[in-house]
Formats: C-alpha cells, structure tokens, sequence
C-alpha cells in the first residue's frame, strides 16, 4: 500500500487476505510508507507492517520503494493494492507485480479532471501503470464491471475474483417487517455514494399521495462520516424528513452492529468498483437495493433478495418503492439466499492467481 490512512474496504481485504495465507503457514507482510492507523491491531493474526517513512513527496517516495524491493529478491512477486501503487511500482521499475485493481479512474471520489493539464496528467499515469501491469504480472478485480473498465483504461485482461463479506458474529435470519421499516446505508457521505438520491427520494415518497409513513412507520440510519456530511444533512432538512433520517457519523462496530441487527433493507445505489457491504448485508438476513454500476451487482440480477437498479436518479423512487413494497409482502422470505463469496474463497483465488500456492 501508499499510505495507510483509514481502515477502509481495501485494508480489509488486505488483512483478510493476510489472515488466509497465515493460517495456510505462508508468511506475508505489508509494506507502505507509513501506517498512521496501526493495522496490527485490527489484524487476528501476528502482522508485520514495514514502513518505509520516505520524505514525503512522489520521487522520495518511489525510490523508496524501489530500493525496497530491490534489496528483497525472494522470487515472489509482490502484490499492489489499488491504483497508485501500481503506478508506483512501475515507476520504481518493479517487473512482474500483481495488482488488485480496487478501482479504476472513472470509479474515484471526486470532481472530474476537467483542465487540459489534468487530463494529460491522468493520461500519463494510467499509461505508465499500464505499462507496470503488463510486466509479467496478474491484475485481479472483484466484478465484470471492473473488469472492463480496466482493459479499456490500461489494457490488460484482469481476472475476477469476486470478494465476500467480512467476518461477523451475527447469523443469518429472516426479517418480516411489522410496523417499522429501518434502512440502513454505510458508506463514507461522498457524492459517489448516492446519499443525496436516498434522501429525495424518500422525500418523494413520503410527500406523494399515499405517503409512505401511512404505510409503515420507516427511518433510515446513515452511517459513516465524510466531506458531504453536513450538506445531506441539511437536505433532509430541506425535504421534509429530517426527522426520519438519522447521520451517524463514524461509529463503532458495536453500534454498526446494532445498526444491522435493527435493519430490514440495506441502501446502496453508489457507483463502486464490488460493494462489500451489499455481501454483508446479505449474509445477515437484509435485502438490499444497488445500482447496476456497483460490481457485486454481478450475481445479485436475479433474486428477490436484492433489487438492482440502473439509469439515473430518476430511477431511484421506482426502485426503492418497489423494493419497500416487496419487503412489506414478504416476497423473498420463501426463497434462498443466492450463493454469495466468502473471505476465504476470494483469498485462496488471489493466491492461486498470483502463484503463492
């Protein structure tokens, strides 16, 4: 990894494809330039963590890393996780590294690159991490979605090995919904995530002409912090519902605990590279809404266990109300739970992929 600077989806993934190798008796450590959450300590196993603490500006950097990897030629190749290593590692000259491709350009947070000099900045670091993948090595992705927009972008065939959820105490149970209806979404408040589309249109349907409060008395928890945080909350304001709609902020996996334990439909029409929380989700009991552009969408087409949406915002009341709907009838309870990935089954895939075993 670059840095390491919150425990998100790719340091999970990471840790759990540490904790696979651990228990297989293979020997793994990260390498980044610095550590700021100390990932030891979410890691169930013994970790080693090498930071390489550079001067922190991109030529301190990457010699760093090459001088690195150049002192270790154990004949493994290692592993990048995400985008900017891979540019990294390409420009440091390392040959044959694999990558897990977590997300490509078009999926990243943010404005678009919308000067000349931008777009020609983007063009060169996606053509020289181009050059880095087709070193010898294999990039790994999580959907079909990925997986085309990383030949179109760096042209290199990738193969998929789909992610599944993370660990939890909580079994799987069935949810018949009463009187009360709780969504949830967990996400970081970005404007990629969708959160504004969630809050209109639950607005649309609670002001229409049932509204939907007559119906089933609902709430939705947000949870999670991010740059956008305070603006949904003041368009839940805006729109009426503000007393419906509860932003958590960060919280702990206590009460993200809780917060699961309490919902019956899980809200995530983002665009995304996979979308581990849809899996989690799932495992658990709670059905789930999503948009075609989030990559687990791949094997949730065709159960009533998840509605997946595509087009535009003006798809998002159509679909959620259909989603409502379906919980409040109970549609899905008799069918099984499609088969969804596991840590496991995604780690041993990443090894056999890039040779460990």
């Amino acid at each position: 990894m670059t840095e390491v600077v919150e425990m998100g989806g790719a340091e999970r993934s990471c840790l759990a494809l540490a904790q696979w190798l651990y228990d297989q008796g293979i020997e793994s450590h990260f390498v980044t330039y610095q550590d700021k959450v100390g990932l030891e300590k979410f890691a169930a196993h013994p970790l080693k963590v090498v930071q390489l603490r550079p001067q922190m500006n991109p030529v301190k950097k990457v010699r760093a890393l090459g001088s690195y990897f150049a002192s270790r030629r154990t004949g493994t190749k290692p592993l990048m996780s995400g985008y900017q290593p891979a540019l990294h590692a390409a420009l440091a000259g390392i040959d044959g590294f694999h990558c897990l491709m977590h997300d490509t350009p078009s999926l990243f947070s943010g404005a678009p690159d919308r000067s000349l000099k931008a777009r020609a900045n983007r063009w060169i670091s996606d053509t020289v991490t181009s050059r880095g993948l087709k070193r010898g090595g294999k990039t790994i992705v999580t959907s079909q979605y990925l997986k085309s927009e990383t030949t179109r972008v760096f042209g290199v065939e990738p193969t998929i090995a789909r992610m599944g959820g993370l660990k939890h105490e909580v079994g799987f149970r069935l949810r018949p919904v009463g009187k009360t209806l709780a969504m949830l979404s967990v996400s970081r408040v970005e404007g990629n995530k969708r959160i504004d589309w969630m809050i209109r249109a639950l607005a649309a349907l609670e002001h229409g002409g049932v509204p939907l409060s007559s119906k089933v008395d609902w709430r939705l928890n947000v949870a999670g912090k991010g740059s956008a945080l305070e603006a949904m909350r003041a368009l839940a304001a805006e729109h009426g519902v503000a007393d419906r709609i509860r932003f958590h902020g960060f919280v702990s996996d206590e009460e993200l605990k809780r917060l699961y334990d309490d919902a019956y439909l899980f809200l995530m029409p983002a665009v995304q590279g996979y979308g581990i929380p849809a899996i989690e989700s799932l495992s658990r009991g709670i059905p789930v809404l999503l948009h075609r552009e989030s990559g687990v969408s791949d094997i949730l087409l065709d159960t009533p266990w998840a509605t997946v949406m595509e087009g535009g915002e003006e798809s998002m009341v159509p679909a959620l109300n259909h989603a409502i709907e379906q919980l409040i009838q109970g549609g899905h309870l008799p069918v099984p739970l499609p088969g969804l990935p596991t840590e496991e089954s995604w780690a041993e895939a990443v090894a056999q992929i890039c040779r460990w075993i």
